[in-house]
């Protein structure tokens, strides 16, 4: 007992310190933010395209599988018979067929979507005149109408216009003018960084190809490493998480980005049948801001609206509504039909993951802060099941809905009363109901009989006394 003491004492030791220098780390960490920053930005920019690679060929993975079990099946005992040879012929077939399947994917939707929004924005851009027209006439008929109704003043309203005009050009002259140059380096880095990711994404495909034709020797040695640094079962524990990590990531990401397609392809079907405005532009927005869980939707309806609103403003309430209804169908049909059990969380902890993701990470952290919570939420959840069935404790969660506490000396758990179940949880039946609402309608009714005060006798008057004396006093003299 003494010996096992000392090592509680001691494991405890280790773990305060250790506490206390990662606190020290990150107080060091936290006070050369600026120079952390930057190293991991030059780190980041500089494996870029070694991340683009990975990222590639995880999106293609699920492609590759299928064309492999495919060529697998044909060839084997038919075509290639030693199994080395099949695997490098199944591999290498599979691979240029992915490829193609992938670059033809990207090169079909850019064909399709380009042109139409190169269309779009032109007619947008050269249509700014007459949108401004409407504007000023729009804004003549209100002030108008203002004056007609006497609801303003001719000189208010001049007063206002004089206002507004003198703020634009004091916005114009003291804020756009000055930070032309900044405007300029902004448009200057928008091309370098849109070159750049055309270069990360050349050469990403290139690291694409060595990923999947070598991913079972990637994997093998990184399973090596792992065995080789942890113990057994903190190996097997790491490798299981990694695992369920592949599993979410994979599935959230490919099921999102096939339900933003259709989502896409479905806004631009039902734009095209209203002869909505700019019906490409608006299918490409919304299909792109629904990747982002939860305030896609949203994200996309703003820019679309105020689109659609200059050239139509009865189009704009409607296409409102359109993306209200598609959302619905997504969120509650298409959604969970494609997805599935990928998220296994409920609505508010989507929620939560969007927003503190967002926060932290920008688009990226909204993007991927879904999958990301995932994964802590089943390791938390995995944790928690393993150390009530430790204690010989009931894991489900369903049970500790009607579980008022655990008995502290036996360990067993302590359910709520029927009381108390009625009262919270259980709903009345319909036989409940009606007996409890004659039981009230009695009770209402005795409660007016009570209330009526009883008859009291009239105690009779002076004149009533005074004419019984009299007619007493005639049937005496009679």
């Amino acid at each position: 007992m003494a010996e096992e003491k000392k090592k509680r004492i001691l494991r405890m030791t280790l773990i305060i310190i250790g506490i206390i220098a990662a606190s020290l780390v990150l107080k060091k960490v936290m006070d050369e933010w600026t120079g952390f920053k930057k190293g991991m930005e030059l780190l980041v920019s500089a494996s870029a395209p070694i991340i683009a690679g990975f990222i590639i060929a995880f999106l293609m993975n699920p492609i590759l599988v299928f064309f492999d079990r495919l060529f697998h099946t044909l060839f084997q005992d038919r075509l290639i018979r030693d199994k080395k040879k099949l695997h490098k012929v199944s591999r290498v077939l599979s691979i240029v067929l992915t490829l193609i399947v992938f670059m033809s994917a990207i090169a079909g939707l850019l064909s399709l979507v380009i042109p139409q929004m190169y269309d779009s924005i032109r007619t947008l851009i050269g249509n700014l005149e007459d949108y401004y027209n409407n504007i000023i006439e729009g804004k003549d008929k209100l002030f108008n109408w203002f004056v007609k109704l006497e609801i303003v003043s001719e000189e208010d309203v001049k007063e206002f216009i004089d206002s507004v005009y003198k703020n634009m050009t004091d916005w114009v002259n003291k804020q756009v003018l000055p930070n032309m140059d900044k405007v300029v380096l902004n448009i200057g880095s928008g091309v370098i960084g849109g070159l750049k990711f055309i270069y990360n994404f050349l050469i990403g495909i290139i690291v694409s190809v060595y990923v999947m034709a070598s991913k079972e020797y990637l994997a093998s040695r990184c399973k090596k490493t792992v065995y080789a640094i942890f113990k057994i079962k903190n190996a097997n524990l790491f490798l299981d998480g990694v695992s369920v990590v592949n599993e979410v990531f994979s599935k959230f990401i490919n099921g999102k980005i096939l339900d933003s397609v259709i989502i896409g392809l479905i806004t631009f079907i039902f734009t095209s049948i209203l002869q909505m405005p700019y019906a490409v532009l608006i299918s490409v927005i919304i299909g792109v801001t629904n990747i982002i869980p939860f305030f896609g939707p949203i994200i996309g309806a703003i820019p679309c609206f105020f689109i659609v609103l200059i050239e139509d403003p009865l189009m704009s309430l409607i296409l409102l509504v359109l993306i209200l209804l598609i959302q619905q169908f997504d969120g509650n049909i298409l959604g969970p039909k494609i997805l599935g059990d990928a998220i296994g969380i409920s609505s508010f902890w989507v929620l939560v993951s969007v927003v503190v993701g967002g926060g932290l990470f920008g688009f990226f952290g909204m993007l991927l802060g879904v999958p990301v919570f995932t994964c802590f939420y089943i390791y938390i959840n995995r944790v928690c099941t393993m150390r009530l069935k430790e204690k010989n404790i009931i894991s489900h969660t369903r049970e500790f809905e009607t579980i008022k506490r655990i008995d502290e000396a036996t360990g067993e758990p302590i359910y709520k009363t029927e009381e108390e179940l009625d009262i919270r949880f259980k709903k009345k039946t319909p036989e409940e109901k009606q007996a409890e609402k004659e039981k009230r309608h009695a009770g209402k009714h005795h409660k007016k009989e009570a209330v009526v005060p009883e008859k009291e006798t009239e105690e009779p008057s002076l004149t009533d006394l005074h004419e019984a004396e009299i007619a007493a006093a005639r049937h005496d003299g009679e």
